[in-house]
């Protein structure tokens, strides 16, 4: 099996994952991971939605905020999982930002906190990039854990699931 079938199989964990990230954004927002970080997640201004994997369906694509998460819930309601978004983060009070992709877990058009130059010069504030770049991965690293703990767990799982698709019904 090359990478990309193996990618493709397992695609129903990112899509999972993407979605699990909003519904806890909308319903805990405040998360602490297992190295005491606190988190705050925010859904952020892209999100797209296609059928869950081996399903057919058409994908959604929204934009801004309120006005399309409309749109975007009701492609929930029927079915659909992220597959890809725009989040926002507060790691210990400082905010970032990336786009995730649940085909490969793939993370781009980062936000980083702003730096400034210290006594260290070009060379400290290139370290300090790479030291908050590593705290982004972590973090997501460490919700994917989470993630994976609760959704393999024989108690929580039908649990989680359960939670996750009466948010995604939502109010009748």
């Amino acid at each position: 099996m090359d990478v990309r079938e193996a990618l493709d199989q397992y695609l129903f964990v990112g899509q999972e994952f993407l979605t699990w990230l909003w519904f806890l954004g909308e319903t805990r927002q405040q998360v602490v991971l297992e190295s005491g970080e606190e988190v705050l997640l925010m859904l952020g201004d892209r999100l797209a939605l296609g059928p869950a994997q081996g399903q057919e369906g058409v994908r959604v694509a929204v934009r801004g905020q309120e006005a399309s998460l409309a749109e975007a819930r009701e492609a929930l309601r029927r079915g659909k999982l992220v597959e890809a978004m725009r989040l926002h983060l507060e790691i210990n009070g400082e905010e970032f930002a990336a786009s995730l992709r649940a085909a490969d877990l793939g993370l781009s058009a980062l936000r980083l906190p702003p730096t400034a130059p210290g006594e260290d010069g070009v060379e400290g504030l290139f370290l300090e990039r790479i030291a908050l770049i590593d705290t982004l991965l972590g973090v997501i690293e460490g919700l994917l854990r989470m993630f994976l703990r609760q959704r393999l767990d024989a108690g929580q799982g039908p649990a989680l699931l359960a939670a996750m698709k009466a948010w995604a019904a939502g109010p009748e």
